[in-house]
């Protein structure tokens, strides 16, 4: 869906402070406050051989670093237009705690980067077009239905089937009204290994074949869930791949954000209209991301 070079990286973390500042919320001693630290010291990404920067630093830091910084500087940008009584600033205080790296927190702080997954996936859809209406996990409206998303961050390979499960349960839960649907939402870093190492490609639009190879080893793992759920309520998965790219046109590093739905709408099971529904909300997610990329 997007790519950001480190240049226009270090410009999103900058406009993040800057949001933060204006609705109230320090930013001091913050993860926000050491990604920016981090981001001034990279290397000039034309320079060969780029690597982590700073003793004992890694590229799970950089990572982070990067990675984490894109995505505050989208969601400063969406929660912009957040109207106050909507704005989940208890959410936005709490994105800002806990260390540059996920193998460094602890108990405390891993709920802190549940929420980001939350509100990052939130602004892509937002940036989109698409109207959010609450934040408790997610909830926005498309096409005259409300969608209720729940989130989850498994830690590793193993937890993956426990995070869509319980997601999966607490969504039946959660659906209140008639036009209410569920979709869950995986972020699969850890699973798929994504965060600990760049990954060398041709160009940023090499990023989308990576991700697509990627999707497909990970797709049986979630499929196999459109035979076992019984709940029609619940139509599908979001799969949200994040990493970085070393490529060489242009010689560079950037971070990447990718959003895989996978659909268990389908008219097979008569549910014409939810499957179409999905179709339309795939090619508004599309038709902006392709046709406006943040990476230009």
């Amino acid at each position: 869906m997007q790519f950001r070079s480190i240049g226009q990286i270090i410009v999103d973390i900058i406009n993040a402070l800057d949001w933060y500042r204006k609705i109230g919320i320090p930013t001091a001693d913050t993860r926000l406050e050491k990604i920016h630290n981090y981001a001034q010291k990279v290397l000039n990404p034309i320079t060969p051989g780029f690597q982590a920067l700073g003793t004992g630093t890694t590229e799970e830091d950089a990572y982070y670093a990067l990675s984490d910084g894109s995505g505050f500087g989208l969601i400063a940008a969406e929660m912009s237009k957040v109207a106050s009584p909507l704005l989940p600033r208890g959410a936005l205080r709490d994105i800002l705690c806990g260390p540059l790296a996920v193998s460094s927190e602890g108990p405390s702080s891993s709920d802190s980067r549940n929420k980001f997954v939350e509100l990052e996936l939130a602004a892509n859809l937002s940036s989109a077009g698409i109207n959010l209406v609450g934040f408790d996990d997610l909830k926005f409206q498309f096409e005259g239905c409300r969608y209720i998303v729940e989130c989850k961050r498994p830690s590793h390979d193993r937890t993956l089937d426990n995070n869509i499960e319980k997601a999966y349960r607490q969504l039946q839960a959660r659906l209140e009204h008639s036009t209410d649907r569920g979709i869950v939402a995986i972020a699969v870093e850890k699973v798929l290994g994504l965060d600990c190492q760049i990954h060398d490609l041709d160009s940023p639009a090499s990023s989308n074949e990576f991700a697509i190879l990627k999707a497909l080893e990970l797709s049986p793992r979630v499929v196999k869930y459109r035979r076992m759920w019984t709940d029609p309520r619940i139509v599908g998965v979001f799969e949200i791949m994040r990493f970085l790219s070393r490529t060489k046109m242009p010689n560079s590093v950037g971070a990447n954000y990718i959003l895989v739905l996978e659909k268990f709408a389908t008219p097979k099971v008569a549910q014409a209209a939810e499957s179409r529904r999905l179709d339309d909300m795939i090619a508004a997610l599309k038709s902006h991301y392709l046709g406006a990329r943040r990476d230009t």
